[in-house]
C-alpha cells in the first residue's frame, strides 16, 4: 500500500505484541506448571492450572483491549513525529485490539497442549490462523472479490478475525478430543486464591521481562521513526523476514521451557544441560538452514513484503546484519526459556534487565549523538543476543536453580 502503511505496521505491529507479551508471559508461567505436574503424573492438578489461568488471562484482555483501544492514540501522538504514520497506526489498532480477547485465551491452550507435550494441536491452531489471515487479509487490504477496500484497516481485521477462527479450532478439538477428560479441564468448581498466587508469583517476573523485551524493541522502531518514515519502511520489510526466520526458532525456545521443566518434575534434574546443549545444537542446525537460504536468494524474500524495488535495495544492508543476529538469536532463546523452565524466572529477568540496558543505550547513542544508519541501529540485535545467551548460559551451569520448588 504504500511506505506510510509499511511504518504504521510496524509500530501499530509492536505496540499489540507489547501488550500481548503480558498474557504470552503468564501462558509460559501456567506452562512451566503444567509441565512440572505432567513429570510428576499428576495429570488431576492440571486442569487446575489451566482454568484458574483461563480466568486471569480472560480478565486481563478485557483491560488490555480498553488500554490498546482508548490510551494508545495518545501514546503514539506523544512520541511518533509523522501525522500520517499516526493516524494509519491508530487505524490499523482499532480493528487489531479486538484479538487481544483470542490471543489471550488461546495463550491458556497453547500453555496445556505444549505443557502436555501434545504441540501439535497447537501447530494446526497457528497454520490455520495464518491461511485464514492471508486469505482475509488479501480481500479486504486490497478490496477483491466484491470485499471492502480498507487498505492497512484491512490488515489489523483480518489478523483479529483469523485468530477468532483459530480459536474456536482449539475450543471444538478440545471437547471432542478423546483423553482429554483426564486432565479435568473447564471444571470451575472454586477459585482457589494459593493457586492465582502461585501463577502470579511464577509469571510476574515473565511479564516484566516480556513488557521490557518488547518495549525496547517499540522504543527502537521509535528512534527509526525519528531518522525519517523511508527508514522506518526498511525496518518493517526487515523485521517481517526476520520473524520469518526467527519463527522455527521460537519452537525450539517453547520445547526448552517445557522439557526442561517436565524432566526435574521426573527428578531427573542430572539430564537438564544434556537436554539443553542438545535443543541449542537443533536450533543452529535450522538456524544455518534458514541463513542459508536468506543469504542466496534476500531479493527474493525481501520482495514478499514490498514491490518496491528502492525499497529492497535500500533493506539489503539491515537484512544482512539480521541474518547473522539469527544465529546468536537461536542460542539465546534457547538458554533463556531453559532458565525460564526451571522456575528461576526472576534470575530470566534480571538477564533481561541487563541486556535491555545495553540494547537502549547503544541504540540511543548510535540514533542520536552519532546520527548513525539505519544498519547500525539493527546491529544492536547483535549485542542484545549475545549477552542473553552468554549470561543465560553461564546461569545454567552454575546448577543454582537446583533449590527451586515450584
Amino acid at each position: 500500500m504504500g511506505e506510510v502503511e509499511l511504518g504504521a505496521s510496524a509500530v501499530g505491529g509492536v505496540l499489540y505484541f507489547v501488550f500481548v507479551m503480558i498474557g504470552i508471559a503468564i501462558g509460559i508461567g501456567t506452562q512451566i506448571l503444567i509441565a512440572r505436574r505432567s513429570g510428576e503424573k499428576n495429570e488431576g492438578a492440571i486442569g487446575e492450572i489451566f482454568d484458574h489461568s483461563l480466568i486471569i488471562l480472560s480478565g486481563l484482555s478485557l483491560f488490555l483491549f480498553i488500554l490498546l483501544e482508548y490510551f494508545s492514540p495518545l501514546l503514539l501522538r506523544m512520541i511518533l513525529d509523522s501525522e500520517p504514520i499516526i493516524q494509519a497506526s491508530i487505524r490499523f489498532l482499532h480493528y487489531r485490539a479486538y484479538g487481544i480477547f483470542f490471543i489471550m485465551i488461546a495463550t491458556v491452550f497453547r500453555s496445556f497442549y505444549v505443557g502436555i507435550a501434545q504441540p501439535r494441536v497447537y501447530g494446526i491452531y497457528s497454520f490455520l490462523m495464518a491461511i485464514v489471515n492471508v486469505i482475509l487479509g488479501y480481500l479486504l487490504i486490497f478490496g477483491n472479490y466484491g470485499f471492502p477496500k480498507m487498505g492497512i484497516e484491512g490488515a489489523g481485521l483480518a489478523s483479529s478475525i483469523a485468530e477468532l477462527i483459530a480459536l474456536i479450532y482449539l475450543f471444538g478439538y478440545t471437547m471432542v478430543k478423546p483423553g482429554i477428560k483426564q486432565f479435568h479441564l473447564f471444571r470451575f468448581i472454586r477459585i482457589n486464591w494459593n493457586m492465582i498466587s502461585r501463577i502470579f508469583n511464577l509469571s510476574a517476573p515473565l511479564v516484566v521481562q516480556n513488557l521490557l523485551s518488547m518495549g525496547a524493541w517499540f522504543v527502537f522502531f521509535v528512534f527509526i521513526e525519528k531518522i525519517g518514515e523511508h527508514e522506518l519502511a526498511i525496518s518493517n520489510i526487515v523485521r517481517g523476514a526476520y520473524m520469518v526466520a526467527m519463527t522455527p526458532i521460537w519452537g525450539f525456545s517453547i520445547a526448552a521451557n517445557s522439557m526442561i521443566s517436565n524432566i526435574i518434575g521426573q527428578g531427573k534434574s542430572e539430564e537438564v544441560i544434556g537436554l539443553l546443549n542438545r535443543i541449542i545444537k537443533l536450533a543452529l542446525w535450522v538456524t544455518g538452514i534458514m541463513a542459508l537460504i536468506n543469504v542466496l536468494i534476500p531479493r527474493l524474500i525481501l520482495s514478499i513484503f514490498t514491490s518496491d524495488q528502492q525499497l529492497i535495495n535500500d533493506s539489503m544492508g539491515s537484512f544482512y546484519v539480521v541474518i547473522l543476529a539469527m544465529v546468536f538469536f537461536a542460542f539465546a532463546i534457547v538458554c533463556i526459556s531453559a532458565v525460564s523452565g526451571t522456575g528461576a524466572t526472576r534470575t530470566a529477568l534480571y538477564i533481561e534487565i541487563a541486556a535491555i540496558l545495553i540494547y537502549m543505550i547503544y541504540n540511543y547513542v548510535v540514533t542520536f549523538i552519532f546520527k548513525g544508519t539505519v544498519e547500525m541501529v539493527w546491529f544492536s540485535e547483535i549485542i542484545y543476543w549475545v549477552f542473553t545467551g552468554i549470561a543465560s548460559y553461564i546461569y545454567l551451569r552454575t546448577l543454582r536453580w537446583k533449590k527451586i520448588i515450584l
